[in-house]
């Protein structure tokens, strides 16, 4: 079981993939306001978790099919993925990122949507003093209220324009970032073994067989 910051970390990773939900429908041209994105799709994603409570609790495949279905296709997931293997992105095969980015995408969504009922009280207020927009790139400042007499959470969303429409890449929770802390933990993975191509395929195989340690280690650090 995963609980206090660790789990906010990928409770917010699953926040992070809805900051695009509400303004599907936006034209092209306009992505609109990335501060309005965020504050609209947390509160419409969390809504839906609220208004389902019963259903995470007993349907296994309601929280999957809610993010593969409604939230992952507004994440710029490859962006992500290419952040996070850095330098090794530029040697893997054109499979080997295909294999990457789908493994790593359905090992955290089925490592912690089975958890989510436990947090679909918290809420998100979005600081729009604090956030910034330059061109196509955003960052937002959000903080997770925990209730219960505990400090709020700050928690600042990475966004950029991707065919339009505002795509999140990458989060910070207080001093944790998803990228920098995946790269560091994926990347020591990866040069552990003989040779890198050799590390980048094991890290691929153990995404692959939904090894939760990888990323219960990047989380946990």
């Amino acid at each position: 079981m995963i609980s206090g910051i660790r789990f906010l970390r990928l409770q917010s990773l699953l926040l992070l993939m809805s900051a695009a939900l509400a303004f599907g429908a936006v034209a092209q041209a306009n992505p609109g306001d990335p501060v309005e994105v965020v504050q609209t799709s947390a509160n419409r994603v969390l809504q839906l978790l609220r208004d389902n409570e019963d259903r995470l609790n007993s349907d296994s495949r309601f929280v999957y099919d809610l993010v593969e279905e409604e939230i992952l296709p507004l994440v710029d997931v490859e962006g992500m993925s290419r952040l996070i293997l850095a330098r090794h992105w530029r040697t893997a095969t054109p499979e080997q990122r295909e294999r990457f980015v789908e493994a790593f995408t359905d090992t955290m969504v089925r490592a912690y949507a089975g958890q989510l009922a436990e947090h679909a009280d918290k809420r998100i207020i979005v600081n729009e003093r604090r956030s910034r927009t330059d061109g196509n790139r955003a960052s937002v400042a959000t903080e997770i209220v925990v209730g219960q007499g505990r400090p709020n959470i700050p928690v600042v969303y990475d966004l950029r324009v991707v065919d339009g429409k505002w795509k999140a890449f990458n989060l910070t929770v207080e001093s944790w970032s998803l990228v920098t802390n995946f790269r560091t933990s994926f990347g020591n993975e990866i040069e552990s073994a003989r040779s890198e191509a050799e590390g980048l395929e094991n890290l691929i195989q153990r995404l692959e067989r939904r090894d939760g340690a990888l990323v219960e280690e990047a989380v946990g650090s």
